[in-house]
């Protein structure tokens, strides 16, 4: 089995993660998880700034019953018939092409014999139906069909063009997206007023009222998509009644104020556009249109055959794996700030993506693609926190075998923060040596094997005492031991604390050797010395080691070859440094080997009382959490 180095491990799961979030997100988009959030992002495309907004069809004309209207006539419900038989007549010899009303003749009243008359004598009159409830989307988004029809008076009925529903289906957030261009109606489907209208206008011999296998109505050479419930997107970017549309005022037609050449060969839309009628809807531009003003909207995208179409599910199951992989890539690649900056790059490429569809008729999700650009930079960057920390984690257990853990702790957060120097720097440091006395008379008596297993019982009794004192185990030289203090992290009682863990090691190991009577005897004598020395990487690029060099390190050792066992000797300038904690006797002048000049140095006895003993008392970064 092939092992991957961490790298190629940080890696391959970091592709993992990005893998596994892109089907996450792949399965809200399935589920559509976050209906209403998706809605409106899809909004935005509407609202985004163009460089040549597009025009409205300049064949729409509505003629609003407006705030000036009902000002000038009174209050609606108490219009005469004659009113509209007047406007019909009017339009109709303006020339207008098609007549289309957003008003519901479903009661009798006085005039309705000479409005029907009007009606058919243009012969180009488009009605309304209405549904009995009003249609409301499911947890899909898409609409029931209603239960009962309400429809214009018979008389009304013979002599008008066409008729259409006028439903208005807005979504669960009350915004109108989309129009339902067919309703089912007792075993046949009703064709909404706009497609009427449209129809009508084209001079069209009758209304399509059904779609084919690609659901999908065909009109004058038209290819209109629809959803499952038969619902066609609308497309606002034709703009609106105002100012898309040309609108004019009922009461200035009826009191003959508007030129009557305006209206030739137009679709003429009349309906209620006043306040207050409750017939007003929010629309993804962020306004309120009257229904009469959203089915103009709807003849606009039907006559310029600028429909729009949800893009395919597979295309956005497929942008959000790619945009999960790209964006998870760029965490494993790049650093912090460059990877975000690539994560909002992928997510501005998309939102220009989709803007460059959406004016070729498509509609990318502008949700769960953008979504997972997030999502994957912040999970594959978790991921890489986590790994990063489980890496760190290895490496203070590894490093924890050679220092102290807690000293191991602060060398790496003082490599993370940049403190921590390398490469080699001067400084006093505290050294302790421990070597074994007649290592090789000892030897010769145990087998190889055993002898390794007995040393490292006794090294470790040594080991834990130097980092029970904050203590960094340098190297280990076959039947000797160096540790230092005061590198890489200052330690203002450096001197103290070596010759501590040396006293605290020589009784531990004192200790061992009553209560493990079978174990061969190994007396070890250690020295310490303070000096200045240099502590860094040394070696070479392929292979480094950190370490200390220089003369305080060769007297150390040197001292601690003739210090008897079970005796813990140290060096004059050591001495001066803890003079005031310990009880020692000085020793007659040594001669080292390899100097020719006599080395003072005292036997450590015991340390005063009340001396403080807590490494984190003397080696007060420990406890600051500082280097």
């Amino acid at each position: 089995m092939v092992k991957l180095s961490k790298r190629k491990r940080r890696f391959i799961g970091g592709l993992l993660t990005a893998a596994g979030l892109g089907l996450v997100f792949s399965l809200f988009a399935s589920f559509n998880l976050f209906y209403g959030i998706n809605l409106h992002s899809s909004d935005f495309l509407f609202n985004a700034p163009k460089v040549a907004p597009d025009a409205a069809d300049d064949n729409i004309i509505v003629v609003g019953i407006d705030d000036q209207s009902l000002a000038r006539l009174g209050r609606f419900s108490l219009w005469p018939r004659s009113y509209h038989t007047q406007i019909v007549n009017t339009l109709a010899a303006a020339g207008a092409r098609t007549i289309v009303f957003d008003i519901l003749f479903s009661e009798a009243a006085p005039g309705d014999d000479e409005l029907a008359a009007a009606i058919g004598r243009a012969g180009n009159v488009i009605l309304p139906v209405a549904s009995a409830i009003p249609l409301q989307p499911n947890a899909t988004g898409e609409t029931a069909a209603p239960l009962t029809i309400i429809r214009p008076l018979e008389l009304f009925r013979a002599n008008a063009m066409a008729q259409g529903h006028a439903g208005v289906t807005p979504d669960k957030d009350g915004t109108v997206r989309r129009l339902p261009l067919l309703i089912a109606s007792g075993g046949q489907n009703e064709p909404a007023l706009s497609l009427a209208a449209v129809t009508g206008y084209l001079r069209r011999p009758e209304t399509p009222n059904a779609t084919d296998e690609n659901n999908r109505l065909s009109l004058a050479g038209r290819s209109i998509p629809l959803d499952g419930r038969y619902g066609m997107l609308v497309n606002y970017r034709g703009g609106t009644a105002s100012p898309g549309y040309k609108s004019v005022a009922y009461a200035d037609i009826l009191n003959n104020n508007i030129s009557p050449d305006i209206f030739r060969d137009k679709i003429v839309l009349i309906g209620i556009t006043a306040t207050g009628f409750g017939d007003t809807f929010w629309t993804p531009m962020g306004r309120i249109l009257s229904g009469v003003e959203l089915h103009a909207t709807a003849i606009n995208t039907i006559l310029t055959a600028d429909f729009l179409r949800p893009a395919p599910a597979f295309t956005t199951f497929l942008a959000i794996i790619i945009l999960a992989f790209l964006a998870g890539l760029a965490v494993i690649r790049l650093r912090v700030l460059w990877a975000a900056l690539a994560a909002l790059s992928l997510a501005i490429v998309y939102f220009l993506t989709a803007f460059y569809f959406f004016d070729r008729g498509i509609m990318l999700d502008m949700l769960y693609p953008p979504l997972t650009v997030v999502g994957a930079f912040a999970g594959v960057s978790l991921h890489a926190i986590a790994s990063e920390r489980l890496e760190k984690s290895e490496i203070t257990r590894t490093f924890g075998r050679y220092v102290s853990p807690s000293v191991a702790t602060k060398i790496l957060d003082a490599v993370d923060d940049g403190n921590l120097k390398l490469g080699g720097e001067e400084r006093q440091v505290t050294v302790l040596f421990a070597d074994v006395r007649n290592f090789t008379g000892i030897s010769e008596k145990i087998n190889p094997r055993g002898l390794v297993s007995v040393l490292n019982r006794y090294l470790s009794v040594i080991i834990r005492a130097v980092f029970e004192h904050g203590g960094m185990v340098n190297k280990f030289g076959g039947d000797s031991i160096m540790a230092v203090w005061n590198v890489p992290l200052n330690c203002p009682e450096h001197a103290l604390l070596a010759t501590r863990a040396a006293f605290s090691a020589q009784h531990a190991l004192h200790d061992l050797q009553k209560k493990a009577r079978n174990l061969p005897k190994m007396e070890f004598g250690i020295g310490v010395n303070t000096g200045m020395a240099v502590a860094g990487n040394m070696g070479s690029v392929d292979r480094l080691e950190y370490s200390v060099i220089g003369n305080a390190v060769n007297t150390a050792a040197r001292l601690a070859a003739i210090t008897p066992g079970r005796k813990v000797w140290v060096g004059e300038e050591t001495y001066e440094l803890i003079k005031d904690s310990v009880n020692a006797a000085p020793l007659a002048p040594l001669s080292l080997r390899g100097t020719h000049t006599k080395f003072l140095a005292y036997e450590i006895i015991g340390f005063h009382t009340g001396t403080p003993v807590s490494p984190e008392t003397l080696f007060p970064e420990l406890v600051k959490g500082k280097v």
